[in-house]
């Protein structure tokens, strides 16, 4: 069923064919079927917001709840997580000034080990990793220092003043502070946690900054945060099933928390965990995360920070059967319709419900009845006509006459009876029209399938396009509708990545950097820039 906020998607996400006039554009949307099949898929592939990073060589294990820093012009990868293989250990830095994408492998005598949902963060000349899971339930509060220039990890000692074990938390880095909160403390306490702890590299000390009781965010872990202007913002997460949409400040200087009152709700993003949130100018950015069980998000929203209001960039895609065009070859269910009564064929039905085979004799009327044999009946008087008077006079005849039945009657019969069964099985492949609409496949990918068979293969004219518009047969042509706009020469400009949580994201320059993640445990090695110039 397509929702009123749907059909206003739709109304405004209509992709004009360029016809060569006014006039001959009207023609042409009715006349073929598969134009608007095909404008829809080229409407969702392209977003000028977004590049995916062509990678040169052998690509990274796809991987999810990995941590990705900026230092240098480069971006490092450390970890992660797989369902196939498991929590990674391994190192990896890419140039992002440079004219390809070429991920590099750091290898080091010494290492941190395996390590997913922990954090990483760059100060001066190292990296700084910390938390995380290092096994299967079992989480760390270690952190170890990377030093670049002599490619060598080393682990810092740990002290009174350091949290519990801890992962899946959130960080940050306000100055010369390292913030992170909430998360889920492992070892004997096992619970949801919604501290908020800082950490001076260069003394090797934690503080508790949230001391203070009094209003404060619930305890949750998949939670996301970002830094502004003496403040840090932590926003949703999850405290078991339970998902929040909340956004929260806490101001460095007066060490409290404010809950941040939203002065519209028109377009608050939905609840969410394993999302990332980024700080660009006086905006925070949300995309993605997980909104419920197999309901990953790729929608984009933007808070600005001096009117307090969240605005909706990109609405979320994840869930297409609400969102898309309906298919030319679907009709737009409103409502489900009711199942008619089927009448089973012959064969299929029970022994005492099957009609003989022969010619059956017309049976004599119970008293009161009203019939095409009955002029007028009652509760009282029956008047029978002639005709029916004729009937059981037959059928008495017949009863005796059934008794001498001969040979070549009954081999007649049983031809008839095998002809019967002929009809009977084909009938069982017959279905109406208006039954095959109830075996249509609604899947988005089989729709793009058939819409690459018919741009490839298809030799009609009719479904031949060449620069939106129709171009006879024979002429060579060239169909671009699911390929998006190649923009250098490592990039590929208007791809925008699908639906995800679990994905790391770090900023550089005017551009979020993404990288993974994963969406029904199926994990990703992909990496996307979004400009965020262009909100």
């Amino acid at each position: 069923m397509y929702s009123k906020r749907s059909q206003s998607y739709r109304n405004n996400d209509s992709l004009k064919l360029y016809p060569i006039s006014p006039s001959d554009s009207q023609p042409q949307e009715t006349e073929y079927k598969y134009l608007p099949l095909i404008t829809r898929v080229s409407q969702e592939q392209l977003d000028p917001k977004w590049q995916e990073c062509k990678i040169e060589g052998k690509n990274l294990l796809p991987r999810s709840n990995s941590a990705i820093t900026i230092l240098n012009n480069y971006l490092y990868l450390y970890g992660g997580y797989q369902y196939a293989i498991g929590i990674m250990k391994d190192f990896y830095k890419l140039n992002l000034n440079g004219q390809t994408y070429v991920w590099q492998k750091i290898k080091c005598d010494y290492e941190p080990g395996p390590h997913c949902r922990h954090s990483m963060c760059s100060f001066e000349d190292n990296i700084y990793l910390f938390g995380g899971q290092v096994a299967d339930s079992i989480s760390t509060n270690e952190i170890f220092i990377h030093d670049v220039k002599q490619q060598q990890w080393k682990k810092i000692e740990v002290n009174k003043t350091y949290p519990a074990p801890i992962d899946s938390h959130c960080a940050t880095l306000l100055e010369d502070q390292w913030i992170i909160f909430g998360g889920f403390y492992g070892g004997n306490q096992c619970k949801h946690s919604n501290d908020l702890y800082s950490y001076k590299f260069n003394e090797n000390n934690w503080i508790k900054l949230n001391k203070q009781k009094g209003m404060e965010p619930a305890p949750r872990d998949g939670s996301s945060i970002t830094s502004y202007n003496k403040s840090v913002f932590i926003f949703a997460g999850k405290n078991g099933d339970m998902r929040y949409n909340d956004l929260w400040q806490f101001d460095i200087l007066k060490l409290e928390w404010t809950f941040i009152s939203i002065n519209s709700f028109n377009n608050i993003p939905m609840s969410r965990s394993g999302h990332s949130l980024i700080t660009y100018q006086n905006k925070l950015v949300v995309f993605g995360g997980i909104h419920d069980i197999t309901w990953e998000l790729d929608d984009l929203h933007s808070f600005n920070l001096d009117i307090q209001e969240w605005k909706t960039i990109n609405f979320d895609t994840s869930r297409r059967q609400e969102l898309e065009l309906p298919s030319p070859l679907k009709t737009n269910r409103n409502q489900p319709r009711q199942r008619k009564t089927k009448k089973l064929p012959i064969l299929l039905r029970p022994m005492s419900l099957r009609k003989s085979p022969c010619p059956s004799p017309k049976k004599q009327i119970r008293s009161g009845s009203f019939s095409q044999y009955s002029s007028y009946s009652n509760g009282h008087n029956n008047f029978v006509s002639s005709d029916q008077s004729q009937y059981q006079s037959n059928q008495n005849n017949q009863n005796n006459s059934t008794v001498h039945t001969t040979l070549n009657n009954v081999q007649e019969r049983k031809r008839w009876e095998q002809q019967k069964k002929k009809i009977a099985m084909l009938k069982l492949f017959e279905v109406e029209n208006r039954e095959i609409m109830n075996f249509e496949d609604d899947c988005n990918v089989a729709e793009k399938l058939k819409t690459s068979i018919i741009l490839i293969g298809n030799p009609k004219q009719d479904l031949k396009l060449r620069k939106g518009i129709l171009t006879e047969f024979g002429s060579q042509i060239v169909s671009k509708f699911l390929l998006p706009i190649t923009g250098g020469q490592n990039t590929i400009n208007g791809k925008k990545p699908c639906a995800r949580d679990g994905h790391a994201v770090a900023v550089f320059n005017d551009f979020m950097i993404l990288f993974g993640g994963d969406r029904h445990t199926m994990s990703f090695n992909d990496l996307y820039q979004l400009n965020l110039n262009q909100f």
